[in-house]
């Protein structure tokens, strides 16, 4: 393990010694929050990453302050706002400028959420697209959209249906257009099917239908980089070579074997209908276990593979989890440490090339990372 694996290490136990020390000294619990119109919460990540392939090098320190704000401004009328604070130092050397450090405050969620009716909600503002979309279709971004639900409980089983129109964009909120270039546009419609009997017992199913309509050059331009198939128009202007519309769904078991352990198995898919047969699929299958020695430590353990091909979504948008032409495996585990607050581990991600070109190469990545859980501000 070289230098900056051993320092990031360190400086992780370090924190850890020190959340540990001050949990010991907490001699009562806190009392039970009571109903207010304001409420935040915040956790902070910390985490060392060293990504290598054949034509690129990274290695970077990642420090990230989440805060999760809820204002309610009436019985029906919700304002969620969800920032991040990143801040990063390293270096990374890379043939197509990627993944470079940097510093920036961006918006998990900024909303504001309509319950005229128990059963139906609308919801307007940048919205992160975890809530409709699969992380092989879509990273963890906020778009600006509006969204309408339709929401029917019955006993354990929750069904959800939702219809979301958005505007696909960077983190800076920029779609990245050009004089003359339409806006971009992300419709989408979805099916969420949930059973849960307890917090470790549960299963969700979700099935949609995706439209992305409008794609700028520059967004082609970066997707050429990361493993999708575009078409150079001259210089300063590339297209996409087929659309993106099709089919994503997921599904997630989790079940307690015994009062010790807890397994979780799932997968996620993505077809885009749009393009060949070959080169239009995606999916993603895990499983994984979590040990609970005592009461407040937990081992959790997870392994899967993914295959994502280079048309089955656009590489920009799907980038920091998995790109496109991808093919691989992840290992992740980590210890739950649930009195003092933080889970404490390591990942390691293998990712081959389906299809050899000149820019992509095998990429191995490995990160380590302290996280606490979320705590009232």
């Amino acid at each position: 393990m070289n230098k900056f694996v051993t320092s990031t290490v360190c400086l992780i136990l370090i924190l850890s010694s020190q959340v540990f020390a001050q949990s010991q000294n907490v001699l009562t619990l806190p009392e039970a929050k009571q109903d207010k119109k304001f409420s935040a919460d915040w956790r902070i990540r910390l985490s060392g990453s060293d990504v290598r392939d054949d034509q690129s090098q990274s290695k970077v320190v990642d420090i990230r302050t989440e805060i999760k704000a809820k204002y309610n401004l009436s019985s029906s009328l919700l304002l969620d706002v969800q920032p991040v604070l990143r801040l990063q130092s390293g270096q990374t050397q890379s043939v197509n400028g990627a993944d470079q450090p940097d510093n920036r405050i961006t918006l998990k969620q900024a909303a504001a959420q309509y319950t005229p009716f128990s059963f139906f909600r609308l919801t307007a503002g940048a919205l992160d697209q975890d809530y409709m979309h699969t992380a092989i279709l879509l990273d963890s971004i906020a778009f600006p959209a509006a969204r309408a639900e339709g929401v029917l409980k019955t006993g354990n089983f929750k069904t959800l249906l939702a219809v979301e129109t958005a505007i696909p964009t960077s983190t800076s909120f920029s779609t990245n257009t050009k004089e003359l270039e339409p806006t971009p546009s992300l419709n989408t419609a979805a099916l969420q099917v949930n059973w849960q009997a307890a917090r470790n017992l549960y299963w969700k199913n979700s099935v949609g239908y995706f439209i992305y309509n409008n794609l700028p050059s520059a967004v082609a331009e970066k997707s050429r980089l990361l493993g999708n198939e575009v078409n150079k128009i001259s210089d300063a202007q590339y297209a996409f070579m087929h659309k993106y519309e099709g089919i994503e769904a997921s599904t997630a078991l989790e079940f307690p074997v015994f009062s010790l352990l807890d397994l979780s198995i799932g997968g996620q898919y993505v077809l885009n209908q749009k393009a060949p047969s070959d080169e239009n699929m995606g999916y993603r299958y895990y499983v994984g276990s979590e040990f609970h020695f005592t009461k407040g430590l937990d081992l959790v353990v997870e392994g899967s593979y993914f295959s994502i091909a280079p048309e089955a979504a656009v590489s920009y948008f799907n980038a920091s989890g998995f790109e496109t032409n991808r093919i691989g495996y992840a290992a992740e585990t980590y210890l739950s440490f649930k009195k003092e607050g933080f889970n404490l581990g390591i990942k390691y991600i293998d990712a081959e090339v389906m299809f050899s070109n000149a820019i992509q190469s095998r990429e191995k990545t490995l990160l380590i990372k302290l996280e606490t859980f979320y705590a009232n501000i």
